[in-house]
């Protein structure tokens, strides 16, 4: 749909995916997440037959903390993305450590998403952000479209996603 050939399976290690998103002015991420701290599962490097250990696969606050992004848009299609540490000052997860690496804008699920209205509601979202429309509007427009369809009318089908950071508004030239 975006036009730009993804990371997947054994591709999406924690080093491809780190050199990737230093150039970018869009970044989707829809791997799983860790229902604790948000942090994000990507693929192992496997050189032996032992289970890999956390640090060669979860993309953690500290990951993300040592690269300077460019983005406009981060999308964090993943289980309970939004989750992190509460503190004074907010949630201190993920997502916070994208805004503080140079995100202007973050896009979070705040539990576990359902696969398929998920698929549905990201193409909805992005058919509207690339129509011109910023990304609060265009959040927006999906939760009202989705909300509307009696597959996801359910609350945890169409309101799991917050953005966080400022409304940007981004075109398919951007990332591509």
């Amino acid at each position: 749909m975006l036009g730009v050939p993804p990371l997947l399976g054994r591709h999406a290690t924690k080093e491809a995916v780190i050199e990737q998103i230093k150039s970018v002015a869009l970044i989707h991420f829809a791997p799983h997440g860790d229902p604790e701290r948000g942090e994000i599962a990507l693929s192992p490097v496997r050189t032996t037959n032992d289970i890999p250990k956390d640090e060669e696969y979860l993309l953690t606050m500290a990951d993300v903390s040592k690269v300077q992004l460019r983005a406009k848009l981060v999308v964090l299609s993943c289980c309970h993305s939004g989750r992190g540490e509460i503190k004074v000052e907010g949630v201190i997860g993920i997502a916070r450590a994208f805004l503080g690496s140079g995100a202007r804008s973050v896009l979070v699920a705040r539990w576990a998403l359902d696969d398929e209205s998920t698929e549905q509601f990201m193409n909805c979202f992005y058919k509207h952000l690339f129509r011109g429309k910023s990304a609060s509007e265009s959040l927006h427009e999906v939760r009202k479209w989705i909300r509307g369809n009696a597959k996801y009318s359910e609350m945890k089908k169409w309101a799991p996603f917050m953005l966080i950071g400022d409304n940007v508004t981004l075109r398919k030239e951007d990332i591509t």
